[in-house]
């Protein structure tokens, strides 16, 4: 579980990107942040595990204070993605072993590299793994990312925008992948996503954010024509096609 309370935190040379941000989240349940561009979604994101340090606000994983922990102990607990992943010279088997780094204190263990052929596994790259990431597609590096963070068997997993710069097939791919790891591992999932379609068929919790704050945090009930154009100031409607919601802008 992951909690946030009262977030607050501003850029040195802006103003005040996110105030007074607070929710919670389960284990086994997906999380989409939406708004539009400079919403502090992605900000938010980082201020969750300590890559960018709130000014004030709260963040406890499992019952413990973020603040507390080394960023080992908060590697051991929560795993993030960042949106642009580059590809290094380096075998998928390796990539992902990278996942295990804050467990290894000589060398990787049995333990390890079982459960570091595992994450490879279940992202379906059995057939990569002495593949150099260099020489992968897109969407096969995007699910070498979601390995590595797997092979640190998180609590939460924080992506930002995963599924950016991949094609339609693959997109729907990723998202099943993540919202089935959600749910199997029982973990909570917080992703950064622009496609509300997307978010609305994988996700099943959300937080609209406009000017840094939460305008509107719960389950899908909460998708409405109103808060869509609200939030990103066009208008829109929302329909519902074979119990799925669909949202339409006009």
């Amino acid at each position: 579980m992951i909690t946030a309370r009262d977030l607050a935190f501003s850029y040195r040379n802006g103003g005040n990107t996110l105030s007074g941000m607070s929710f919670t989240l389960e284990p086994g349940h997906c999380l989409a942040l939406l708004g539009n561009n400079g919403a502090g979604k992605s900000t938010l994101l980082k201020c969750l595990n300590r890559i960018l340090e709130p000014q004030s606000g709260v963040v406890e994983v499992c019952g413990l204070d973020v603040r507390e922990l080394t960023r080992n102990r908060i590697a051991k607990r929560m795993a993030y993605v960042s949106q642009h992943n580059c590809a290094a010279r380096l075998t998928v088997f390796d990539s992902v072993l990278l996942g295990r780094k804050p467990f290894i204190k000589m060398n990787p263990t049995e333990d390890d590299l079982r459960i570091t052929e595992s994450a490879i596994d279940r992202m379906g790259l059995r057939d990569y793994t002495l593949r150099y990431t260099d020489e992968l597609s897109g969407g096969e590096l995007q699910k070498v990312v979601l390995a590595r963070a797997l092979a640190q068997q998180p609590h939460v997993l924080l992506l930002d925008e995963p599924t950016s710069n991949l094609d339609l097939c693959n997109q729907h791919e990723v998202m099943k992948l993540v919202s089935g790891i959600a749910k199997a591992d029982h973990i909570a999932v917080v992703i950064v996503i622009h496609d509300l379609n997307l978010a609305a068929r994988y996700c099943d919790r959300f937080l609209f954010m406009k000017n840094g704050t939460v305008y509107q945090y719960g389950d899908s009930s909460i998708i409405t024509d109103r808060l869509i154009s609200e939030v990103y100031n066009i208008p829109a409607r929302v329909t519902e096609i074979a119990g799925r919601k669909l949202i339409l802008v006009e």
